[in-house]
């Protein structure tokens, strides 16, 4: 084989390499990035089930102190 051929096989070896090498770099780079989308929607579902547990307990007291006030027009009407 010559010296040029050597060197033009050489050179596309390491170009097919490094762009092989490149590719299995972003993959991974994306990868990563779309798990992080993932742990967002985790973190996120975690705080909306928190908040509907805090608003359903919120409810409920509500309704319980809405029961134990006395209705204002029934204190009111017993003055007249």
């Amino acid at each position: 084989m010559s010296r040029a051929a050597k060197l033009t096989f050489l050179g596309s070896c390491a170009f097919a390499v490094g762009t092989i090498w490149f590719v299995h770099k972003a993959q991974e780079s994306e990868r990563a990035t779309m798990y992080q989308g993932v742990l967002r929607d985790q973190e996120r579902k975690a705080q909306r089930d928190k908040n509907t547990r805090e608003f359903d307990e919120t409810r409920a007291l509500h309704a319980e102190l809405i029961k134990q006030q006395p209705n204002v027009r029934d204190i009111s009407s017993d003055k007249s």
